[in-house]
């Protein structure tokens, strides 16, 4: 969503964007690591959107407890 909005062609300018190195990026795309808070509130702030679709996103990407989920997913705001 980052590129998209800022116009990004490469991970290069996106990680540039984030003020991270390309490895974190690449750690998220995999899947390898999920991002820390602060980060994810930074985006937040960049693309504009709710914090409580930010906590309700990375917690489901931090935790695989499916009750966890279930509950997220039935308390997410529509």
């Amino acid at each position: 969503m980052v590129k998209t909005r800022f116009s990004l062609s490469s991970e290069y300018q996106l990680a540039k964007k984030l003020e991270v190195n390309d490895s974190r990026l690449y750690k998220w795309r995999k899947e390898l690591n999920s991002m820390d808070w602060e980060m994810a509130f930074r985006i937040a702030d960049m693309l504009e959107l709710d914090d409580q679709f930010v906590v309700h996103s990375l917690l489901e990407d931090k935790y695989e407890n499916p009750r966890l989920i279930s509950a997220l997913h039935e308390g997410r705001p529509a």
